[in-house]
């Protein structure tokens, strides 16, 4: 059972997004890309530092109206239904460890993906562990915020 949900918990937490701050409208022509990618990339990151010290409650707080995302560790994509129901059982698993690296990223008008890569030396529940995962989320505009609508992740296949 435990190691359903912490499989669960990694899973959701890899297709998840970053978290939610008030008032992230950006304006200003070409200067809204980087801005945008440099807030969305910055909501990434805050969402893995709370994940890896058990803390899902950022994932809720940052996904938009019909969100869904597919872990890699699901037959399934995700529902906000599904983080919700971890959110309590993961406060227990916060020692992961892991580094991201921007990939890419991509804006057309109130929609944007960001592309990434992680690399976890220590899981949530403290094992050492190589594990490298690719990520893309896809995130919209909703009343003025910046919130993931879905994602993918997946193990890094061997290239």
């Amino acid at each position: 059972m435990k190691k359903l949900i912490l499989s669960a918990g990694i899973a959701m937490a890899l297709a998840f997004g970053g978290a939610a701050s008030a008032g992230d409208e950006v304006t200003g022509g070409a200067s809204d890309y980087e801005a945008v990618k440099e807030l969305i990339w910055s909501k990434e990151q805050s969402i893995y530092a709370g994940r890896g010290q058990g803390d899902f409650m950022p994932y809720l707080q940052s996904t938009a109206t019909g969100y869904s995302a597919w872990p890699p560790h699901v037959a399934k994509p995700n529902s906000v239904r599904d983080i919700e129901a971890a959110v309590d059982a993961m406060k227990a698993f916060n020692q992961e460890k892991l580094a991201l690296e921007f990939v890419g990223f991509v804006l057309n008008g109130e929609t944007a993906i960001i592309y990434y890569q992680t690399h976890m030396t220590v899981s949530a529940d403290g094992r050492a562990v190589d594990e490298r995962y690719e990520t893309t989320h896809t995130w919209t505009q909703e009343d003025g915020e910046w919130k993931v609508l879905g994602g993918m992740a997946r193990k890094t296949p061997e290239r």
